[in-house]
């Protein structure tokens, strides 16, 4: 298990943010737009088996989510879910940093859960990273727009 010391001292410096920030594209955080984002969320985090049977769920649910989320497309996001889909994004970052080349769906669940504890505590410290990548999200939301209206 990596430390949150050894994070510091070996992985991302300003300039790597800075490039990290500046390098997202439209395809980076497509994701973010995720179906939950239409659901009510949950705070508490899931076990292995409440996440198959949200699953499930979902599934059923498919078509309201569906046409739920184009609607939520045509409109501008709140900062709300800007603020969100940038703590998503810096997440995903810091997970792919701990990850090291390797995919996460290969991993067991316990490795996973490690590995998301690890990205907490890290953010946790790093706040300041969820707010840098604030502009640019917002910047890419607003190209996603433009590009509807033509």
């Amino acid at each position: 298990m990596i430390t949150f010391q050894e994070f510091l001292s070996t992985d991302i410096t300003e300039e790597e943010l800075d490039s990290i920030v500046e390098d997202l594209q439209w395809e980076d955080i497509e994701h973010l737009y995720a179906d939950d984002e239409f659901e009510n969320e949950l705070d508490e985090a899931l076990s292995a088996a409440a996440r198959m049977q949200k699953s499930q769920k979902f599934k059923s649910r498919k078509t309201a989510v569906g046409q739920s989320r184009r609607l939520k497309l045509r409109r501008a996001a709140s900062t709300d879910v800007i603020n969100r889909r940038s703590k998503v994004a810096a997440r995903q970052m810091v997970i792919r940093k701990l990850l090291k080349g390797r995919d996460k769906k290969q991993l067991s669940a316990a490795e996973k859960d490690r590995i998301e504890k690890q990205a907490s505590n890290i953010l946790a410290g790093q706040k300041g990273l969820v707010v840098r990548m604030i502009p640019k999200i917002r910047s890419l939301e607003r190209s996603r727009l433009a590009g509807k209206k033509k």
